[in-house]
């Protein structure tokens, strides 16, 4: 499994996202049966059957499932809002460093005329 998304695969998830039924999915669960399914919450048949493991273990599944798709869109649009700010702060950076630089220059050449006027006197 990757550990960094690159800008392709959250095009990716972007584009499996708006694909997908709308949200906000929920979980429908009975407690007297093993089985649960996950719905949008609009009016329409439910999305998904799940029945392979224990009754808790499908009510787990189910509210993972529906959570991913209730906020899959808050999450990709946090990365995608943190990854700008890094890149602002990089440049914001890099622009400061490149002024320490240029007058780390300028002080330098200042030396050295302090250090020519010095040696002419």
């Amino acid at each position: 499994m990757k550990q960094v998304l690159t800008p392709e695969d959250i095009n990716n998830l972007e584009e499996i996202l708006y694909k997908a039924s709308p949200a906000p999915w929920r979980v429908i669960d009975e407690e007297t049966v093993d089985t649960v399914w996950v719905s949008p919450d609009i009016e329409g048949n439910p999305i998904a059957l799940i029945d392979y493991n224990s009754a808790a273990q499908n009510r787990a599944d189910a509210r993972f499932i529906a959570s991913a798709r209730n906020y899959m869109d808050v999450l990709i649009n946090e990365v995608k809002t943190l990854r700008k700010r890094i890149l602002d702060l990089i440049q914001s950076n890099n622009i400061e460093l490149q002024k320490r630089l240029d007058l780390q220059e300028e002080l330098n050449e200042l030396k050295k005329v302090l250090q020519n006027s010095d040696g002419n006197k």
